[in-house]
């Protein structure tokens, strides 16, 4: 019963980072961002920029937590 609860989580970093990324590149070729003033677009970027920010630090020490174990 255990077994049927335990998920593999290692994929879920990577998607998010992946996920982030394309996500960057869309927003700053499609949306409007300026460095005067606030918009859809900055904020968008702002946004993945921080959960970028989040998430490669996470996926690093996961990584690296897991070969110590």
């Amino acid at each position: 019963m255990a077994d049927s609860r335990s998920r593999n989580h290692g994929r879920f970093l990577p998607v998010v980072l992946l996920a982030v990324v394309s996500l960057g590149v869309w927003a700053t070729r499609s949306l409007e961002i300026s460095v005067n003033r606030v918009t859809v677009g900055t904020i968008v970027a702002g946004t993945l920029l921080v959960i970028g920010a989040l998430t490669l630090p996470a996926l690093i020490l996961s990584r690296w937590q897991s070969e110590r174990e």
